[in-house]
This record gives C-alpha cells, structure tokens and sequence, in this order.
C-alpha cells in the first residue's frame, strides 16, 4: 500500500488540484477555483512523500444531516492501491465525527464497485449536468 498522508482541509493551491484533475483525464476548470474551496464545507487531500497532491476529495454538508463527496481524486500513478479507499474513509470519518448520518456521493456506474467496497449503498439517484450559462 502507497505511503500516503491524508490530511483534512489542507492548505492546496488552484493548481495543485486542477493538476490532479488533469492527471486522471477531467477537465482543469482553472476558473473554479480558488472560488470552490469557500463553498466547500471541508476538504480531504493525500500528499506523497514529496508533499505532492495525490488524492483529494472535497465535503459539502448542511452541518446538521447531510454530506455529499466531490471530486473523489487519486492520481493515475496511485490507483489500485488502496488510496481511493484511505481517501473515501477519511471524508467519511470526519463527516461522521460531526454527527452527520446521511452521507451521499454521485458516481460514473463503472465506479459502483468502488463506492461500494467504501460501503455505500447504491440505488436510483439523479444527476443534472447543465453546461450551458443563462443570464437572469
């Protein structure tokens, strides 16, 4: 198992995560961020040896009931690993250490055996993803 120390709401730069973000084929999405990281309610990132980001998930959460993972993130170079399990862990593990019970992630169906072995339950759920920009 790869070496990797997880941290909760790591200092990261822009950069570091739209880097990551490009490693494992996503867009960068330059323009979301520093924004993002004041939306988000807390954060989980794995660094390597070299202090390097490579895993990374970020928390929303009402604080009271609810929490949704995004962008579950390990770098091509960690996958098969055992990372991708010590990330969804630690997201969980701090969730849960503030008394929320519901815990939701969306995910591509070729990654439910994943968040299944992270021991979420999968059934119907929907996803709306609008690219277009409308001006009010």
């Amino acid at each position: 198992m790869s070496n990797i120390a997880f941290t909760i709401n790591p200092t990261v730069t822009p950069h570091m995560v739209t880097d990551l973000r490009e490693a494992v084929g996503w867009d960068r999405q330059e323009e979301d961020y520093p924004a993002a990281f004041r939306g988000y309610w807390a954060t989980v990132g794995g660094f390597d040896a070299t202090g390097t980001l490579v895993a990374w998930c970020a928390i929303l959460s009402d604080g009271a009931r609810h929490a949704v993972l995004l962008d579950v993130i390990v770098h091509p170079r960690y996958q098969r690993q055992g990372v991708g399990l010590r990330l969804v862990a630690q997201a969980l593990a701090h969730i849960r250490a503030h008394n929320i019970n519901i815990i939701h992630v969306d995910f591509l169906p070729e990654h439910r055996t994943f968040y299944e072995q992270c021991g979420f339950s999968t059934g119907l759920g929907g996803i709306i993803e609008d690219n277009n920009t409308y001006e009010g």
